[in-house]
């Protein structure tokens, strides 16, 4: 029997097999079709090795097998198979796959295959993420004598009506945390370097003028909207910050106060092995191919839902597109309110089912328009919730507690936006690279602190940029501020007429990143870029939520 790293290489070297056999393919206008759809597909299943690379570092952080199998693809077969992957697109161009796929012949001559720099950066790029997902899956502090994951001060800092608990653990992540920022510093260092050196490659003058190359929108105009965000709904952010402090009791908000569930109804248990049954009701009251998604996870034993010690918080939904199947890695305690978090994911996994399920659809139909990806995963919070409330017969003052809630998280998303969005835009515009303690300022002078009591706290306040997405993903957090945006129209319309609302949706999942976001939104109904009007439009949603 094979070991897992010989059945890697073995399947490796298939794909690099075939990608050469397919160069060797020396086909005119007639045979290009099949030769761009075997092309297309050859990149689906190098895809689908780099997933479970991603799956396995999420499920087996720490595992001498999947630390091995991870480096052995990401060092040795990708960049032999980008090698390959580049020849390949070169033959595309030159044999006129414009005749055949206009929009990837559009994005082909729009991002020209890697110089052997560039691959080079990128491959320090992947190495250096790595890096910094070791460092954070290794997190875990004591409380007493118990040694607690991040996933449990999570819960405790969502659950917890004793203030002076929440206070002690918030404080144990905090030292945690602090203990490793001057490595996540040094480690950012890094990054920021590698992805100057990127921009340069590329031939732009700063990182975010690369990265704003493929945005549908453009760097002034997304300023523009931050701005619209801050004003539109700051009366929003307010009342809840009041709220809250009046229902708890306390004179001023402090960190520890901010996520903590204002007593959390009971009437209703949702425990965790209850999660899937009911996503599932929920999904098929929908529609029956959104239930239809959630039995093919479960066909594929792709729901990871609990945490354990090691698995890194947070959720993913990772797709493989080769096999049009979903696996959701996620650290769910119980509840309603968590019950959220799985809508979201499965949200996105019904988004990639969709494209899958077109006959039509290529590789490049997945990638690179987060701003729609996160669109579907909200929608699919926002009115998975409202169908679990009819499916539950959940009280109106139960309901109005959720919604509150959920209206809570989406300004605790708007501010996170905007301060991350205008921090990175400040970082990577500088013509030198600012130092950790220069970025550390300037996120102290744009943080808003308005309503809560920092005081004693700002070593652990400026130290606030360091997330995960500053990592991984830089200005990925302004799409969240468009997917929001749009998923409160997307309500709206569902709330005025729900199946034709539906049938909107179900047609706009199926056109994939080929077609462009504004096509996409405009398919479910909603104009983009946005105007200041449907911005308001949004916020009548969450007025309403809030009663």
């Amino acid at each position: 029997m094979s070991t897992p790293l010989e059945d890697l290489d073995a399947r490796a070297q298939a794909l690099m097999d075939d990608h050469r056999a397919l160069i060797e393919v020396t086909g005119d206008q007639s045979t290009l079709p099949s030769w761009f759809k075997t092309w297309s597909h050859l990149k689906m299943r190098v895809q689908t090795l780099w997933i479970e690379q991603i799956v396995g570092q999420y499920q087996r952080p720490g595992d001498q097998t999947t630390d091995a199998l991870h480096k052995r693809f990401t060092q040795y077969w990708l960049p032999e198979l980008e090698q390959l992957d580049s020849r390949l697109r070169e033959q595309a161009v030159q044999t006129g796959v414009e005749s055949v796929n206009p929009a990837v012949s559009r994005l082909i001559a729009s991002a020209p295959p890697p110089s052997p720099r560039m691959a080079e950066l990128n491959q320090e790029f992947s190495r250096l993420t790595k890096q910094y997902q070791d460092v954070v899956s290794q997190h875990h502090f004591e409380l007493g004598r118990t040694v607690l994951t991040m996933a449990d001060a999570d819960r405790l800092l969502r659950e917890s009506q004793d203030r002076n608990e929440r206070e002690a653990v918030w404080h144990a992540v905090k030292a945690v945390e602090l203990a490793s920022a001057p490595g996540l510093d040094d480690l950012f260092e890094k990054i920021l370097s590698v992805r100057r050196a990127m921009a340069v490659e590329a031939g732009h003058p700063n990182y975010a003028a690369y990265i704003w190359q493929d945005r549908q929108d453009t760097i002034a105009g997304t300023e523009e909207l931050l701005r619209t965000i801050s004003d539109v709904y700051r009366d929003v952010d307010t009342s809840l910050h009041n709220h809250r402090a009046k229902v708890l009791g306390v004179t001023a908000l402090r960190p520890w106060d901010l996520r903590v569930a204002l007593v959390e109804p009971k009437s209703f248990d949702l425990p965790l092995d209850q999660y899937v049954p009911t996503a599932l009701k929920v999904l098929n009251s929908l529609d029956a191919q959104f239930g239809e998604v959630v039995r093919q996870i479960q066909r594929h034993d792709g729901f990871d839902l609990a945490p354990r010690p090691g698995k890194p918080n947070g959720n993913i939904c990772a797709h493989f597109m080769a096999e049009g199947r979903s696996v959701l890695v996620c650290n769910f305690t119980g509840g309603v309110n968590l019950f959220r978090g799985l809508l979201h994911e499965v949200g996105h996994a019904v988004h990639n089912h969709s494209i899958s399920s077109n006959p039509e659809h290529v590789f490049w139909d997945f990638m690179n328009f987060w701003e729609v990806q996160e669109f579907y995963a909200f929608v699919f919070t926002y009115i998975g919730l409202l169908e679990f409330f009819e499916l539950h017969d959940i009280a109106e003052e139960e309901r109005t507690w959720y919604l509150r809630s959920t209206a809570e998280r989406i300004m605790e998303r708007f501010r996170d936006v905007e301060e991350r969005t205008r921090l990175e835009l400040w970082v990577y515009q500088q013509e030198q690279q600012p130092t950790t303690e220069e970025i550390d300022a300037q996120y102290l002078r744009l943080i808003r602190t308005s309503g809560v009591d920092w005081s004693g706290l700002e070593d652990i306040l400026k130290k606030g940029w360091q997330k995960p997405h500053t990592f991984r993903f830089a200005f990925y957090n302004v799409d969240f501020a468009i997917a929001m945006i749009a998923a409160l129209q997307f309500v709206h319309a569902f709330e005025q007429d729900r199946d034709a609302a539906l049938e909107r949706l179900k047609s706009s999942m199926l056109l994939g990143a080929t077609t462009g976001s504004k096509q996409i939104f405009a398919a479910a109904g909603i104009e983009y870029p946005f105007q200041k009007d449907q911005l308001a439009l949004a916020r009548t949603v969450l007025a309403g939520w809030l009663g």
